[in-house]
């Protein structure tokens, strides 16, 4: 039996072929000449999924997002993985309901997962435990699935926008070493979606006066440190 989803969502069917035991899959030679929706290139699936290296022991990884065919984190997160050596595949993941798909792909296989719009701030309530700057932002952009099967939420957002930020920053900002060019200044943040509540903290956590801007007052939060 081959067994291949159609559509942008069948992605999945088509690189985990070997790793079900799928007889074989299959990729087109000229993106713009595709026969039906969600086939990806033969070029993707060698250079990007390494698909000639999945097997039954490969976890699968992914960007759980919608929409999320735009991204270019499969090219990244894929390349890094080969590089260290790590048995593992990172898929787009076009999702509708974040509660939904996690309990449908609940499977020890599937152990980690990245998490984009719009469902950062759900994944607090669909994670079983938080770390702590996790909960002080009150959004989530990674979920690892532990040996017992409970996830655990962790915010890695405000690290890279706020060391992008600084290191744009730098040459402005105090010559002290030890006092980020942020401290003192004032931050305005227009949002208070999930990567937004990620940079108020980091802004607000580095000495930054911090002024969120959203046209829904009740989204807006106090972020403790």
């Amino acid at each position: 039996m081959i067994g291949l989803v159609m559509s942008e969502r069948g992605l999945m069917s088509r690189v985990l072929s070997p790793k079900f035991g799928g007889y074989l899959t299959f990729g087109i030679l000229d993106a713009t000449k595709t026969s039906a929706s969600g086939q990806p290139t033969l070029e993707e699936l060698l250079d990007i999924y390494n698909i000639r290296c999945i097997g039954p022991d490969t976890k699968v990884l992914g960007l759980i997002a919608n929409p999320v065919k735009q991204s270019k984190s499969p090219i990244l997160h894929n390349k890094c993985l080969q590089s260290v050596g790590y048995n593992a595949v990172y898929l787009p993941l076009l999702a509708d309901d974040l509660a939904r798909f996690l309990d449908t792909y609940s499977s020890p296989d599937f152990s980690g997962f990245s998490c984009s719009l719009p469902f950062k701030v759900d994944a607090v309530h669909c994670c079983h435990e938080h770390d702590a700057v996790a909960k002080s932002i009150g959004a989530i952009n990674t979920i690892v699935r532990k040996s017992d099967g409970k996830l655990v939420g962790y915010n890695t957002d405000y690290i890279g926008a706020i060391s992008a930020i600084e290191d744009g920053i730098g040459g402005l900002g105090s010559k002290d070493a030890a006092m980020s060019p942020l401290s003192g200044r004032l931050i305005v943040v227009v949002g208070a979606g999930g990567a937004a509540k990620a940079i108020a903290y980091g802004a607000k956590k580095k000495g930054a006066r911090v002024v969120v801007a959203n046209r829904t007052y009740g989204k807006i939060c106090i972020y403790p440190i």
